[in-house]
């Protein structure tokens, strides 16, 4: 994480709160991922979602990544900024305001509803499709970071597959790529058991040629989380590619979505204390800051742990509660661990108003996925160092 001196430095030359993103973990992570899918034929997407910073993504571009989008309007901003839409796989939950114009571009289009499948005949189109499929699993910390199973709207499901290929008989279209992403993990067992998973449904669809596992690949922003090996995981799908191809004859092409797993560590949220309450002997201290869930919103929607650290030369350190500017209880910095509702305690440096504090693990899920607007106020800057 960065020193007092640095973020002193920072905030006084762009203001708090503020993002930060270290170009130099950016690009070691990127070099890793590819380095690992080196085992296998496969195409690496970065899930922009995750941080779609446009210096973010055409140092990744530089860099020889493809690249996800979950909606049209991701699609059209990676477009805007260089990319070529060769390089860019649309898989989103809204369908695209013009279908037969979105497929003209040259994107890679992910149907994921039947609905969209229809759309797409409509259009005439007659070109090469992917589509995503709900295999009737799911895995994640929460239920809201699983994206398959019965509770999950992702992706068509399962059982709908033979009116999937009554469509493609009839549309004069070609399924030539499969989505299938379940959620996340670190376990390499658990992603051999969803590639197996994955390869069954392929023998569904004699004319894919490429199988999209998807990303859910899971890091350690904290003490006690376990962190996706990206080389273990990619040799379990090796492993079952070379399998599948022995056994079927059919050699597929493996497409990941790694967004977390390249992003999140590079980032850091400095912000400054602006207050320091407490409520008595039996309550709690709180830690007040200039920035919260119109910023961060992760800790109150899902529970989700970042380190923390009041940047200053302290001796002594107390137990105290991080928490937001927004005029809204469940501004909570330092939840319980999976509970948004509960709060805990973190024991830090002791702290004085003005202070600087660090949040890390900031490089995924927060400033994309933040309460703008909210209190009115401002959207914390961010910058590549």
């Amino acid at each position: 994480m960065i020193t007092e001196r640095e973020a002193k430095e920072l905030v006084k030359k762009c203001g708090s709160p503020l993002y930060i993103y270290d170009k130099k973990w950016l690009t070691e992570r990127a070099h890793q991922v590819l380095e690992a899918a080196k085992q296998v034929d496969c195409t690496v997407r970065y899930a922009i979602k995750a941080n779609p910073h446009p210096e973010v993504i055409q140092l990744f571009d530089g860099l020889g990544l493809h690249f996800d989008a979950s909606s049209e309007f991701e699609a059209s901003k990676l477009i805007d900024l260089g990319i070529s839409p060769n390089k860019i796989s649309l898989s989103s939950q809204q369908p695209p305001k013009d279908t037969r114009k979105l497929l003209e571009t040259g994107l890679n289009f992910v149907a994921t509803s039947m609905h969209q499948l229809d759309l797409v005949k409509k259009s005439g189109w007659k070109g090469e499709i992917a589509v995503r499929i709900n295999p009737g699993i799911g895995s994640g910390h929460n239920n809201r970071t699983t994206t398959g199973g019965v509770s999950a709207s992702f992706g068509i499901w399962h059982e709908y597959i033979p009116q999937i290929l009554q469509w493609q008989t009839t549309s004069g279209c070609n399924i030539s790529r499969l989505h299938i992403h379940i959620g996340s993990g670190a376990d390499p067992e658990v992603w051999r058991g969803v590639i197996s998973q994955a390869l069954q449904i392929v023998k569904q669809f004699p004319s894919v040629e490429t199988l999209d596992i998807g990303g859910g690949y899971k890091i350690a922003r904290v003490e006690g989380e376990k962190e996706t090996d990206m080389q273990q995981v990619i040799a379990a799908f090796s492993e079952q590619l070379d399998n599948f191809a022995k056994k079927t004859g059919r050699k597929l092409r493996l497409e990941i979505e790694p967004g977390t797993w390249l992003v999140a560590n590079c980032g850091t949220l400095i912000s400054t204390i602006v207050d320091i309450v407490d409520t008595g002997k039996d309550g709690f201290k709180f830690l007040k800051l200039d920035t919260g869930m119109n910023d961060i919103l992760r800790p109150s929607l899902y529970g989700a742990q970042h380190p923390i650290r009041v940047l200053n030369s302290a001796n002594e350190q107390e137990e105290y509660v991080a928490v937001g500017h927004n005029c809204e209880s469940g501004d909570i910095l330092t939840p319980e661990v999976g509970d948004p509702e509960g709060i805990k305690t973190r024991l830090l440096n002791k702290a004085s108003i003005g202070d600087i504090v660090a949040i890390g693990g900031a490089g995924a899920y927060c400033a994309s996925m933040r309460a703008i607007g909210y209190n009115d106020f401002p959207q914390a800057k961010e910058i590549l160092i």
